[in-house]
């Protein structure tokens, strides 16, 4: 008899597969498809969504022989050789094993299904899903599936009202946090996305896909601002709004744009110089503080701001010389008082 793949090598496999049938909801591994254009200048842009971070297949391990279906029941066979064919990524033999039976649990539905989305057969994946739906009416990661199906076949209203439907069941799902947002995002409702994007970047601070779709819904949405009539006045109050939501990345990059547009910008520079160094712009953020103290050494919202700058640097003693200036402008004031006890206790962690 020629080996065979162990149970605990099909579980090991199965487990970087999407979704996960039963009563319990876990996360399905899918995330969001690659979406479209949001606006002209990112409807060639190749760093839209991709369709999925489940790991890479792992490679087939040489020398092991394919699994024997004959070594337990006809309907676990079938299931676990369609486990095993999807950690491979072999999604053909996944959807010829599944898409010929009669099939009955949602798991074998959610396989089938997205073999279907990764063959690129949209409609049979639509099909798939909803079957599946039929037996399961409650399965959430049957929905997700539905959902990004039904937008990859251009029916982008459905697909929202159905990832709403599962995050009104699990508010935290990050695929269909992702899904919702991608939708929203080809659909240009910027103002509508850029703070999931805010929400999914304070999670994930390194994600590069999503800092572009967020930098890219600033961009969409400030345009059409400017082409509505909105001035940059109006853009700032919006960034110094949403940093006050904990927003503070589309904050950046609504202060970071109107930079462009109006280099002198006091509002944009003042916000610049108070966030520039939480994302890496640390340099710029200072040379704009310090050029509005030359211009303004009253402005204490500078000052306070190029403090915190230097303490966060770990520069207390000029961070101390910020205070002073600002509290000879206004001796107790509460705000200065209250840095300069930071300061001190930044000080005192230094010691030996």
């Amino acid at each position: 008899m020629g080996r065979v793949v162990s149970l605990a090598v099909v579980l090991l496999l199965a487990s970087a597969l999407p979704g996960q049938a039963g009563t319990r909801q876990k996360k399905s591994t899918a995330t969001p498809p690659r979406g479209g254009a949001a606006t002209a200048s990112a409807a060639t842009d190749s760093a839209a969504a991709t369709e999925d971070r489940s790991p890479t297949p792992p490679v087939r391990p040489s020398g092991l022989e394919e699994f024997d279906p004959t070594q337990v029941a006809p309907p676990v066979a079938r299931l676990d050789s369609a486990e095993i064919y999807y950690a491979w990524g072999d999604y053909a033999s996944v959807a010829r094993l599944l898409g010929g039976g009669q099939l009955q649990r949602p798991r074998e539905f959610l396989l089938l299904g997205w073999a279907n989305y990764r063959l690129g057969r949209m409609p049979d994946a639509v099909r798939t899903f909803e079957t599946g739906l039929t037996a399961a009416p409650d399965n959430l990661d049957l929905m997700n599936g539905r959902a990004f199906a039904l937008y990859r076949t251009g029916q982008p209203q459905v697909a929202e009202a159905e990832f709403r439907r599962i995050l009104e069941r699990n508010p935290e799902r990050e695929e269909s946090i992702r899904g919702l947002a991608i939708v929203l995002y080809t659909s240009n409702r910027f103002e509508e996305c850029l703070p999931t994007f805010d929400r999914l970047l304070r999670a994930h601070p390194n994600d590069a896909e999503l800092q572009h779709q967020l930098a890219k819904s600033v961009d969409g949405m400030l345009s059409a601002w400017r082409a509505g009539g909105r001035t940059p006045a109006s853009m700032v109050e919006e960034a110094w709004r949403l940093a006050e939501t904990g927003n503070r990345r589309s904050a950046f990059e609504i202060f970071t744009w109107v930079l462009i547009v109006d280099p002198f910008h006091p509002g944009a520079r003042l916000g610049l110089g108070a966030f520039g160094a939480e994302f890496g712009r640390e340099t710029e953020a200072r040379r704009c503080l310090e050029d509005l103290l030359r211009e303004n050494p009253k402005d204490v919202a500078a000052r306070a701001a190029l403090a915190r700058l230097h303490l966060a640097a770990g520069r207390p003693a000029d961070a101390r010389q910020q205070v002073q200036a600002w509290l000879a402008l206004r001796p107790n004031d509460p705000a200065a008082r209250t840095l300069e006890r930071e300061i001190d206790g930044s000080a005192g962690s230094r010691s030996p």
